[in-house]
């Protein structure tokens, strides 16, 4: 059985020899290989590394591989205890090869289920930076990555709970219990205390009753129809390639099966600044239903708005989260917990979300 590193620093020759054969990638063997970290202060769930390789001889393999393993600070628990590395890793072996996004070649996944050790090697796309996402989603960038979320949607929509029994029910009532209880509530007064100089006592108010009452926010969707979600979809995680036309998107350690409103809600309200995202957000939910109806698949707009609605409320796990219980790692970490909190509670007073837990 091939081992898993248990950090990027731990891969060597002899390794990447034995999984590039077994995947049939190479012939020859890696005869070296140096490492380079890269990716400092943009994920938050994972180590990130370049690898340099040489070859015994002439491969198709490129010479650089990036590689992705589990997250080597105190995140780890929290990827553990909602099983991400395991969600990412099923993504690429097997959802990966049909998906309908743009997503980078990989050429092996693997998690230990003993110890956590995770660890992933895709193609090295170069110096290539995501869009910031504290400056937030052009226009074109917003019916883009929408449109294309929607294309996703309608290609699971209704089929992964009897035709995908291994994939992750990410947007249950028990998994809304976990969240409440094993994330949500330990980064609550810790979120609230560190960054309450952006709160309001009515704000505060607001995260503690969210808590209380996190599956009215998160499972009680109208629409019953389940499909595949990223989980994660943000602009750190969407790559912008010269000559393609069609985004890479990236960091599928969130993705399973759950409600299709909650990709567009979360990429609304967290990756568009207050103002833009207020001048189009319901044009944007309608072009939403509109793509899902090009592609045979009906979602009432009244109905998808309701859901946004409440979506909003459940997406605070996100900013609660980052901004309560990660290590944020630098001061990017830490303004992107600030962005995060501040526009998902700006989207929850335009839309009144509140008021359903009245």
């Amino acid at each position: 059985m091939t081992s898993v590193p248990s950090s990027t620093h731990k891969i060597d020759a002899e390794w990447l020899t034995e999984v590039l054969k077994d995947g049939g990638q190479i012939a020859s063997e890696v005869t070296a290989v140096t490492i380079e970290t890269i990716g400092a202060g943009i994920g938050l769930m994972g180590e990130l590394g370049r690898l340099h390789i040489t070859y015994a001889a002439e491969e198709d393999l490129p010479n650089t591989l990036v590689v992705k393993c589990a997250a080597q600070n105190e995140n780890r628990q929290v990827a553990q205890i909602l099983d991400f590395y395991n969600r990412e890793a099923d993504f690429y072996n097997r959802v990966a090869p049909d998906c309908s996004m743009n997503v980078p070649d990989s050429y092996h996944a693997d998690v230990n289920q003993e110890t956590y050790d995770f660890v992933l090697l895709m193609e090295d796309l170069g110096d290539v930076a995501p869009p910031d996402q504290l400056v937030g989603a052009s226009e074109d960038e917003i019916y883009l990555s929408v449109g294309n979320v929607a294309e996703m949607h309608a290609q699971w929509w209704g089929a992964t709970a009897e035709n995908q029994p291994w994939m992750y029910d990410m947007m249950s009532e028990q998994e809304a219990e976990r969240l409440r209880s094993m994330v949500y509530m330990p980064a609550l007064e810790p979120c609230i205390e560190k960054f309450d100089y952006l709160l309001t006592p009515q704000t505060q108010q607001l995260l503690r009753t969210v808590g209380q009452r996190y599956a009215e926010c998160w499972s009680r969707i109208s629409l019953k129809r389940d499909t595949f979600v990223h989980g994660d979809y943000r602009q750190d995680n969407m790559l912008y390639i010269e000559d393609e036309d069609e985004p890479l998107v990236m960091d599928w350690q969130i993705s399973g099966r759950g409600k299709p409103i909650f990709d567009v809600a979360y990429f609304m309200c967290q990756s568009v600044d207050e103002a833009l995202r207020e001048s189009i957000e319901e044009e944007v939910l309608k072009f939403y239903t509109d793509r899902l109806a090009d592609h045979g698949v009906k979602y009432d707009l009244e109905q998808c708005m309701e859901d946004y609605r409440r979506m909003l409320l459940g997406c605070l796990v996100y900013p609660v989260t980052v901004c309560g219980s990660l290590d944020t790692a630098n001061e990017r970490g830490k303004m992107l917990g600030e962005t995060m909190l501040i526009r998902n509670l700006s989207a929850i007073e335009k839309f009144r979300s509140a008021d359903i837990l009245s």
